[in-house]
Formats: C-alpha cells, structure tokens, sequence
C-alpha cells in the first residue's frame, strides 16, 4: 500500500511538471488507493489534481473503468462524472452511458454545474488544440493521399529514427561494427520477427499471431542485415538455434529480447525476461565456447535484467522496438563495403536499468546511456562483481571518463577524488542529476 507521503513525493511529482508544461489531457488509471478506484475518486480527481495543482483540461478514464467504481456498471456511472471524470471511455457502452447520464443530469445525481464543467474542459482542450480552425479532416492537407503511407520518404524518416535510437552498451575490443564482408551469423528467436520487433499496439491489441504478409515493405533485422552484407559482397546466415556448418563464422549477432505485450498483459513478476524467452542465452553461450564472438541485440520496449547476457556478450545493443525499419539496425551494426562507418551510435538510455531482478530492491545501474565504438575502454567492459564498464557522459578536465557502478548513490572513479573529479561530492551529485 502506498502511503500518502509517497504518492506525493514520488507518484505526483510529474504532474506538476507535466502541467507546467501544458499537458492538456490526463487518464485516470484503473488502479486503486486504499480500496477507492482511481476512476471514483473525487479527492485526488478533483481536489488534488484540478484545485491544487491548477490543472485545467481534461481527465478521461480508461476502457470501461468506470464500470469497476462502487456501486456502478459500464452502462451508468454518475459517481465517476461527480468525481472529476469529464469523458468517459466508454467503446462498446457508449450509448445506455449516454441515455443514463441524461437522466441522472436531470433528477440531480449530477449536478449541472459538475456537467457545464466538464463540456468546458473537453471545448477548451479542442480550442487549445485548434481544432475548430482547422476544418474538417477530409478538407485539410494530405486528406485522402492514402500513397503517401508508407512512401520512400517516411520510411527514411523511420529508417533514421532506428539509427539513432540504437544504444550501445557494451563494446569489448572495438567488435563493432562489424565488416560486412564478413561471415556474419544472424542467431536469436526474435532475428527475422517483423511482428516481435514491432511490439504490442501494432495491427491488433497485444500485437501478436501477425502475419508478416500484413507489413509490406517492412524488413526484420535478418533481412536488412542479410541486404547489406549482399550488397558488400559478404556472407550472411540465418540459424535461430546458432548451429552453423562449414567455416567458422567470423561474428554472429543474436537477437533476443521480449515477445508483443500491451498492458497488464505484459506484468512481470520480476525484472527480468520470462523464462522462455532466454534460451538465446544458451545460443551465446556456445557460440562463445567455440570462439565466436557474439553482437547481442536486445529488443524490449522498457529496462529489464540482463546482466548474464550483457556480460556473456562481446557487445551489446540495445535496439528498443524498431518496427518496419529493420535495415536500420544494420546500418549501424555494420560498416560500409570500403570498410569506414556507416553511422555512429548515438542512442542514450533515458531510464536507469535494474542491477538485479528481485522487485523491491532500490539498486539500479545508471549508466553513463550508452557510448560510442570510439571511445570504448582500453581493457574492456568488465567489472568487479559482474557490473559492466560504462563511459560518463561528460568528465571534468583532467578526470578519468572510465567509471563503474558500484553500488547505488555513488560513483567510483580510478582516478584520486579531488574538487570537479567522479569522485568527488560535488561532482558526483551534479553527475547523478545529469544520468
């Protein structure tokens, strides 16, 4: 149970922000706080976040929510519109919702003054947004130009998109990127998986039993990696379990990571993969025992334990949820054929990544978000106790860039501490609000 010191210090904190900002629109979730759906609750709806932190558009509830209130169903709720709620998400209940509001409005369930309140928010927000200037959708830019979805010109933007958000993390012995030329071994369940690495969301609720046939134009990793190294003159091969015959392969890159989820359907448990998802685990862990030396490409859409691969890996990349764009990551993870690079790594982490996976635990590795080939560490990416070598973002002068995690709240320098060094208060406190 969340305390009320807690949901103000940590859980509403980002409102303020958020509002500050002009957020306009603000969802009630389904959740509870001591026992009061959220969807029902007038001090927090309205109260706390219309009075005193001044917000002034509009609060929605989630599908159907209003349905888990006390004392309502989907089909009448005048509790959640006396809450705070000014539009109810109501799909499939809509219009018995509508009838039932009319008649609570008029017998004085709700008040006219709460109903005035609530049109206004939704007519504010739209004016804001400028939605009564712009016209009909049918008359505006564009409408209608259905041959522009998915034209060269937005799959370059995309293709881009992929590039810079790819994060390296780990980059033993300068691996990356790798030649094109070479023999590359594309291993890993989730390497040719348009659906997989387009997520949750994607054609369908939780983005899954797709059909590749319903993303045309789209490339997985394998087939962007594969198109390069065909085009370089290379080899390239696709083995999901990373069993190979005939030559060793000079690299293999395995691709892992999570399956589409959307919502509560992707709850864990613990921060980690589910465990029928780590069998590329075992996939590294041989190619590494025959001298293989293995690009782990991760795709996730959030930060998970992945320390056993992460320090099993020669390098490691984390490339989030690319989508249709899969060349985009082979842009990055190889060179061009005449050996220079293609396109650096520039891709940050913009949360912190768990040190363990047992949930409760406040330890997490800030890492330094990432870094590029070029300034990867001399010795490696290896620390004591399995922690991973990260670059800081930006080291004072005459300080080492090279740091490690040791543990949460403190940075450990392998230079002496002194004013402005990683080691240093100052320093470290500035460092910490910067990752």
């Amino acid at each position: 149970m969340v305390d009320e010191a807690t949901l103000i210090k940590v859980h509403a904190l980002p409102y303020v922000s958020a509002i500050d900002a002009g957020v306009l629109s603000v969802m009630a979730s389904f959740s509870s706080w001591h026992g009061v759906k959220m969807t029902g609750n007038k001090s927090l709806l309205t109260d706390v976040l219309k009075k005193r932190m001044g917000f002034a558009g509009l609060v929605v509830s989630d599908w159907n929510a209003h349905g888990q209130v006390a004392g309502c169903s989907n089909a009448s709720c005048p509790q959640a519109v006396n809450a705070g709620i000014d539009l109810l998400m109501a799909p499939d209940s809509w219009k018995p919702l509508y009838h039932s509001l009319i008649a609570q409005v008029r017998d004085g369930t709700v008040p006219m003054a709460r109903l005035d309140e609530a049109v206004g928010a939704v007519l504010r927000v739209k004016m804001r947004a400028g939605l009564f200037e712009a016209g009909r959708p049918s008359s505006r830019p564009y409408a209608g130009q259905f041959d522009l979805l998915g034209s060269a010109q937005h799959r370059a933007v995309a293709r881009q998109a992929v590039r810079e958000s790819l994060v390296l993390l780990k980059n033993d012995k300068g691996l990356l990127p790798l030649s094109p030329k070479a023999r590359i071994l594309v291993a890993g369940d989730g390497a040719d998986d348009i659906a997989r690495q387009s997520g949750g969301w994607t054609l369908s609720w939780q983005g899954t039993g797709l059909d590749p046939k319903l993303f045309p134009g789209a490339t997985t990793l394998w087939q962007g990696i594969a198109e390069a190294a065909k085009v370089a003159g290379g080899q390239a091969t696709l083995s999901p379990d990373g069993s190979y015959s005939g030559a060793k392969p000079d690299a293999a890159i395995v691709v892992f990571g999570e399956t589409p989820y959307a919502e509560f359907q992707g709850d864990l448990r613990s921060l980690q993969l589910k465990p029928d998802l780590r069998a590329p685990l075992e996939t590294m862990r041989r190619l590494k025992a025959q001298g293989v030396p293995v690009v782990a490409v991760m795709l996730t859409g959030r930060p998970l334990y992945t320390n056993p691969f992460l320090n099993l890996a020669d390098a490691f990349v984390v490339a989030w949820l690319p989508g249709s764009e899969g060349e985009g990551v082979a842009d990055v993870l190889l060179r061009r054929a005449d050996g220079t690079m293609a396109h650096d790594f520039t891709g940050r982490l913009p949360f912190r990544w768990p040190n363990t996976a047992v949930p409760g635990v406040p330890r997490s590795i800030r890492w330094a978000m990432g870094f590029r080939p070029r300034r990867q560490p001399r010795r490696g990416n290896r620390c004591p106790n399995n922690r991973a070598w990260t670059i800081a973002p930006a080291a004072p002068p005459n300080t080492s860039r090279k740091v490690c995690r040791r543990r949460a709240g403190h940075w450990k320098s392998r230079t002496p501490a002194r004013a402005g060094s990683p080691g240093s208060p100052a320093c470290r406190r500035a460092w910490q609000t910067a990752a």
